[in-house]
C-alpha cells in the first residue's frame, strides 16, 4: 500500500486544528510536518486535531547512506 498525503492550504490546516495559520508554518519550519510546495499533509496533524496530542512531534531526519 502506498502513502498518500492529503494535501491542504496552511490556513484549511488550522482551520481544521483550531490553531492560528502561523502555528502551521512554525511546525513546518521546526520539522514537526512536511511542506509539500506550501501545503501540508492533514494525516500528520490529525492527532492534533483530534485532542490526542498539543503538537506533532519532531521528526528525525534520515540519513542518507547510513
Amino acid at each position: 500500500m502506498t502513502y498518500r498525503p492529503v494535501l491542504l492550504s496552511p490556513s484549511d490546516i488550522a482551520h481544521l486544528i483550531g490553531k492560528p495559520k502561523g502555528t502551521v508554518t512554525r511546525w513546518a519550519a521546526e520539522g514537526r510536518i512536511t511542506s509539500y510546495g506550501g501545503r501540508y499533509d492533514y494525516l500528520e496533524v490529525r492527532d492534533v486535531a483530534t485532542g490526542a496530542v498539543k503538537v506533532p512531534p519532531k521528526r528525525t531526519p534520515l540519513l542518507a547512506g547510513v
